[in-house]
């Protein structure tokens, strides 16, 4: 949609790359969905998050919290919620916020005005301002704007607001041949790469292109987001 440092900095990096990348038609789509991953780095379970996502007429909200376990969950809990209109198959953010219980101070708050295509920014109580460009999506928002859209391209490009700015991203888009085996179940997925080799996301296709898995490669460190339940409408 993601929160430690040495190695809570590193986790909290994760957390907030996790929040990259979900059917085609509005109909379609769930009104009520929550989702349930394991955070692992370097193959180990230092965590879990935990996805809700709510969709009443055009208006969609999507709330997402993220605990540590063992020593990570002295450095409490990281939160992100994003909230805004499904427009034209399009999830369209009004509001995004970051926020973290050891810090309440370091919160980030991302206000979309679509009209004048301005993005203000509040970071850490400083004001930033940037230029909003089409398709535009949040840490939160862009995880589940492809059960609206799935990709239909090789290559997928747009932008994510992350709290501090505003950073375009290439997706190479590939169909993977064998299937994804999780907590949650057997999955046909689809791949989403990163062009700058950081961050591999893998889409449900059997499941309206929910995302089941996430990869990030940070520091030299391999963190993992993988899904362990689904339940909803």
């Amino acid at each position: 949609m993601l929160f430690f440092c040495n190695p809570q900095r590193r986790v909290a990096s994760l957390l907030a790359t996790i929040a990259l990348l979900v059917s085609p038609v509005l109909s379609a789509a769930p009104k009520q969905l929550t989702l349930k991953y394991d955070l692992l780095q370097q193959g180990i379970t230092i965590g879990t998050i935990k996805d809700q996502l709510s969709v009443t007429g055009n208006r969609y909200q999507i709330a997402s919290l993220a605990e540590g376990k063992g020593i990570y969950k002295l450095m409490g809990e990281r939160t992100l919620s994003s909230q805004g209109q499904v427009i034209l198959n399009t999830l369209r953010p009004a509001r995004f916020e970051s926020r973290q219980s050891k810090h309440p101070d370091k919160a980030l708050i991302s206000e979309f005005d679509w009209a004048k295509k301005v993005l203000n920014m509040q970071i850490k109580g400083e004001q930033e301002t940037g230029a909003l460009v089409k398709g535009t999506q949040d840490l939160l928002s862009v995880m589940y704007c492809w059960m609206w859209q799935p990709p239909a391209a090789k290559q997928v490009n747009l932008s994510v607001v992350n709290g501090k700015k505003i950073a375009p991203h290439r997706f190479v888009v590939t169909e993977e041949t064998t299937p994804l085996q999780t907590e949650a179940g057997t999955f046909k997925v689809v791949k989403l790469a990163d062009a700058d080799g950081e961050k591999t996301l893998y889409l449900a296709r059997d499941k309206g292109y929910l995302p089941v898995k996430l990869v990030v490669q940070d520091d030299g460190k391999r963190m993992e987001q993988v899904i362990t339940s689904i339940t909803g409408e």
